[in-house]
């Protein structure tokens, strides 16, 4: 909130924690080991240790990297997972909000602020660094749950996926996302 430069902004923030609010209320529904998630919190909490924001355009930006970056790994992932794991619409879509929502005014003020910059380098940097931390943490996961790699690669079997295609997935990804960069003209 400190960041917001004024009493729009901070309303935005606020439209969009309600959202987040509601997508974590379905999403603890569907959660049924609290071990795991114990596990996990602290690799998904360090990213925003490592990475902090320090203006307003990188707090529009990282909410921008980080709903698509799950975008890209659950476009990957929905189609494999069991159907109680799903959310009750039966897709993980609404809840990311994309195009929708606070997500349009938030992706129009982020757009409107980057375009608007002459030098972008400290957000191109802020989204590399985040990028990077994502992604390993990703690839933590990936490498200690063996459901979420072969619902990731489509592969299963028992045994731990061959490491070849969740470097492909990693690949993907994050081409993806240096499309999107490249679109807000930012540097990949």
């Amino acid at each position: 909130m400190s960041l917001a430069p004024g009493l729009p902004e901070r309303f935005l923030l606020v439209d969009r924690s309600a959202e987040v609010q509601k997508v974590l209320a379905e999403a603890r529904t569907h959660l049924t080991d609290s071990a795991v998630l114990a596990e996990v919190e602290p690799l998904i909490g360090s990213v925003e240790e490592y990475v902090p924001s320090r203006s307003w355009s990188q707090v529009l930006l990282r909410d921008h990297i980080i709903v698509e970056l799950i975008a890209d790994f659950l476009d990957r992932v929905e189609p494999n997972l069991e159907p109680e794991l799903c959310p009750a619409c039966g897709s993980f879509g609404p809840w990311l909000g994309r195009g929708t929502g606070s997500r349009v005014p938030w992706d129009t003020a982020m757009r409107h602020i980057i375009a608007a910059q002459h030098n972008k380098s400290a957000e191109s940097l802020f989204a590399r660094r985040l990028v990077g931390e994502v992604l390993s943490v990703a690839q933590r996961l990936f490498a200690r749950y063996q459901a979420l790699t072969s619902a990731l690669t489509k592969a299963g079997g028992g045994e731990f996926d061959d490491l070849d295609l969740i470097n492909e997935v990693m690949a993907g990804v994050l081409s993806a996302h240096d499309e999107r960069m490249i679109d807000l003209g930012l540097e990949p």
